[in-house]
């Protein structure tokens, strides 16, 4: 089976700083790909090529058999990407139902049909949140769900997800986790970033890690653990570290520079 998405030795700089250095990453058809690494690692930027909002210094991309040559996020939609961003893209004065069908509006639109046909899409991905209300009354995590209700009604091939359940709470995450699967059974490939290994672990075929800019390691889930996951994204295992019996030396007090005393908040 050939690789839905392939981007091959991909260098990307800003300002002459390199934030990725020789990058090759593939996608499957139906696959969940796991992207993890430290904060810096290269992991947004990475996707943000994938998605059309960067284009690479050096290096090459395909993707459904073309070479991937995006202007622009609307182009990389156009073809068949969508991506979830971690800060979300809404229009805060525009309502939810306006949101989700954003950019595929018919030439005449009934509002109360807008509202009733998001409703019930929001209703099928178990999302509780009123297709009336504007964005701007939203919280976060309602913000999330909108962001990911609008990605998936896309008819796309490859959706990316970056840190999509930080805001969401235990339920919420659950009704998530039931909609990747079904994206997957439907043949959508994933790409998952997420700070939460568990997360990562449970639901994803493949994973990968950057640090620094470069990739460590790809390989089947099957071969990773929370320990290796951490030690190829630090460069050292922590365990000892966290948990070791041996004496620890105490650094001598200094000078006070803070102090706080009987403080109550409201």
């Amino acid at each position: 089976m050939s690789p839905i998405l392939g981007l091959k030795t991909v260098t990307k700089e800003f300002h002459g700083v390199a934030a990725l250095r020789n990058v090759s990453f593939t996608l499957m058809p139906g696959e969940v790909h796991s992207l993890l690494g430290e904060n810096g690692a290269g992991k947004s930027t990475l996707t943000k090529i994938m998605a059309g909002v960067h284009e690479p210094t050096q290096g090459e991309g395909v993707f459904n058999g073309q070479p991937m040559t995006f202007g622009s996020p609307a182009e990389a939609l156009h073809k068949g990407i969508a991506m979830v961003f971690q800060e979300t893209s809404l229009v805060p004065s525009l309502t939810v139902a306006q949101n989700i069908y954003l950019g595929n509006e018919k030439f005449l639109n009934r509002l109360r049909g807008l509202y009733i046909a998001a409703q019930q899409f929001l209703q099928s991905l178990n999302f509780g949140v009123d297709p009336n209300m504007y964005v701007s009354q939203l919280g976060a995590a309602q913000k999330q769900m909108v962001e990911i209700a609008r990605a998936v009604r896309q008819d796309v091939r490859v959706i990316i997800f970056d840190e999509p359940t930080a805001s969401l709470t235990p339920e919420e995450k659950y009704y998530f986790f039931s909609l990747i699967k079904r994206l997957k059974e439907r043949g959508v490939s994933i790409v998952f970033i997420s700070h939460a290994l568990e997360e990562a672990l449970s639901i994803s075929d493949r994973i990968t890690i950057l640090r620094d800019g470069e990739l460590v390691v790809t390989g089947d889930t099957s071969e990773f653990n929370r320990d290796s996951i951490i030690r190829a994204m630090v460069g050292r295992s922590l365990s000892n570290e966290l948990y070791s019996n041996a004496p620890r030396k105490n650094r001598a007090a200094g000078e006070k520079v803070l102090g706080v005393q009987n403080l109550s908040m409201g």
